[in-house]
Order: structure tokens, then C-alpha cells, then sequence
């Protein structure tokens, strides 16, 4: 175990969603000397998939309270393995403090159960500028994107009401006050987590070159990519979808409008002519959805199923024969 990430307490980054901005402040905190990012870890995934250790630790903590073992057992053993997991990243770090991120609150609420003396930075951004980010990024449609980011919310909010009020480890930091005020919010960060503003190179942070816009790709604009590129008053982040046409806004707050003001944003208000269509619009694309997912819900059974049957490498050799015959020329 490294002593020093440990006892200082490690520090998780968790975003919102994809295209929340946790590169950013993932790389901001990175120039911070005393910080120390494992080299293998793009993206952080032990939180996300925080559920698999949670099927471990209840059935075993319950059979050893069945023989007698404290109740307090269970609490310990989500501790000691998110110490393992704390290990294992912090060996890669060496004597510095251990940083790490991901662009999910997935599991969120395990967070202080698995890592009790680690802080966690909560990072939200805008849900609409999430959600034209997504969409120009990922090619997804705007309602999978919107629904992305409401689901984040919704996590963050439960956390808020049923976790966060037991643990002091725990700052929102929102992306577009970090984006304005880099300094500001630097400064408030390393307060919160115990990390000296006088080592940092502030000058740095501000000019911090651009990495995985979804619009600001210099000499490589129909391709997104990570390379660095030096940052002008062309990058403007916090306007992402300012120009969404009234249905676009209209679904958006039918959607996520309450998690939205909730996280502290403003919804964007229409007239109050029409609200009846627009009630009706929704309610119908709420069922083109449902009916969407009911479909996809089927095709994910009726796959399984015939794996099950035949066999997984049998129906991947018949799915290559079919794409085979459908590419092939016609005489």
C-alpha cells in the first residue's frame, strides 16, 4: 500500500455523463505536482462497476454473521476491498497523491462505503450542452442523450438526499464556473481536498490546451480526436445547445427540466401558449420511446436465446455467412 496517497486520501473525480468535462478537470488537477495519475487508467471504471463487489460483499457478509461475525462486518469489508482497489492505483503513483476520474456517478451511492477516507469531486454540467456534445461526439440521437444525462442527475440528486449529508468528502464542482473561473475554483478545490495553492502554476491552468472537443478540432474539423490544441475565443464550451429550437427546449424540460434547476440551472422558459400540444407531443415521444426499448428489450431475449440454443459461436459463424450474402454483388 502506498502510505502517502493513502493517509493523505485519494481523490475521485466523477462526472455527470460522457462529455461532462471530467478531461478537463482531470487534467487541470494533473498539473498539480503533488498529484499523481495511474498511467494505465484512462478511464477509472471502479465505481461503475462497483456493483459486482456489492453481489461479493452481501452474500458473504451475511453468512458470516450467520456464524456469529459482528454486524459491523459487512461495512468492513466494503472498506478493505476499496482499499485493494485504492492499492492497486496508487501503486502506480508512487509517493504522490493518487487522482483518478470517470464520466459516471453509476454506483455513486457505494462511493464512501468502498472509499470512506477518499474525496470525491462531483462534476455536473450543463444537460444541454451535455447533450449536443453527446449527439456531435457519439452521432446519438438527442432523446438517448438527453436521457443519458437526466439518468446521471437522478443520481446525483438520490446521493444527495441519502448519502451526502453523512460524509463531508464531497464537493460539487460545476463545468462551466470552472471553465470561467479557473483560478477561483482551482483555489476552492485544493481547500477542499488539503493541496497546496503555492506549488501550483496557475498561469498553466488558464492556458491549458484543448483536448476532445466535439466541435473545436483544428485542422481536423469532421474528426474527433484528443489531439492538444491550443486554446482561442473560438472555444466557447458553455453555449452548447443556445441555439435548440423551442420543441428541442420543450422535450429537454419534459425530460430533465426539474433535475436540471435542481443541479442549479436555469431552464430555458417558452410562452405559455400551446402548453397542451406540447404536453401531447411529449407524451406521445415518451411512448415511441418505451415502445423503442420494448423492442430492443426483445431483441436482446430473442439473441440470447438463440445463443443458448446453438451456441454463441455457431450463430456468430451464421451471422458472418448472412453479412457475407447481403454484400455480396448481384449478377
Amino acid at each position: 500500500m502506498n502510505g502517502s496517497s493513502m493517509s493523505a486520501g485519494p481523490i475521485f473525480i466523477a462526472g455527470i455523463c460522457q462529455r461532462s468535462g471530467t478531461n478537463f478537470i482531470y487534467d487541470l488537477m494533473r498539473l498539480h505536482p503533488d498529484c499523481g495519475a495511474p498511467g494505465t487508467n484512462w478511464e477509472d471504471a471502479s465505481l461503475s462497476r462497483a456493483d459486482s463487489l456489492v453481489d461479493y460483499i452481501k452474500p458473504v457478509a451475511a453468512g458470516w454473521r450467520r456464524h456469529g461475525a459482528d454486524a459491523a462486518v459487512e461495512d468492513l469489508l466494503y472498506e478493505q476491498l476499496g482499499n485493494g482497489v485504492i492499492s492497486a492505483l496508487a501503486s502506480q503513483v508512487k509517493n504522490k497523491r493518487l487522482l483518478t476520474k470517470a464520466p459516471s456517478v453509476r454506483n455513486i451511492d457505494y462511493f464512501f462505503k468502498l472509499f470512506p477516507r477518499a474525496y470525491l469531486l462531483i462534476l455536473v454540467r450543463d444537460g444541454r450542452a451535455v447533450t449536443e456534445s453527446r449527439v456531435k461526439t457519439f452521432g446519438e440521437s438527442y432523446e438517448f442523450a438527453m436521457r443519458i444525462w437526466a439518468g446521471g442527475a437522478d443520481h446525483i440528486l438520490r446521493f444527495n438526499q441519502t448519502v451526502r449529508a453523512a460524509h463531508l468528502n464531497c464537493l460539487t464542482v460545476k463545468y462551466e464556473e470552472l471553465f470561467a473561473n479557473p483560478k477561483d475554483e482551482l483555489a476552492k478545490i485544493f481547500s477542499f481536498v488539503g493541496l497546496s495553492q503555492d506549488k501550483y502554476d496557475f498561469d498553466a491552468a488558464i492556458n491549458l490546451p484543448v483536448r476532445g472537443s466535439s466541435v473545436f478540432r483544428g485542422k481536423r474539423p469532421n474528426e474527433f480526436h484528443w489531439e492538444p490544441l491550443e486554446k482561442t475565443a473560438a472555444f466557447n464550451p458553455v453555449e452548447r445547445g443556445s441555439n435548440w429550437s423551442r420543441s428541442r427546449h420543450e422535450r429537454f424540460n419534459w425530460i430533465a427540466g426539474e433535475k436540471l434547476a435542481a443541479l442549479g440551472y436555469e431552464p430555458t422558459k417558452s410562452a405559455d401558449d400551446q402548453k397542451l400540444l406540447w404536453s401531447l407531443q411529449n407524451k406521445a415521444l415518451d411512448v415511441k420511446w418505451r415502445i423503442k426499448q420494448a423492442f430492443k428489450t426483445f431483441e436482446r431475449i430473442f439473441k440470447d436465446a438463440l445463443k443458448s440454443a446453438f451456441g454463441t459461436d455457431r450463430m456468430s459463424k451464421y451471422r458472418r455467412q448472412v453479412s457475407s450474402l447481403l454484400r455480396a454483388p448481384s449478377s
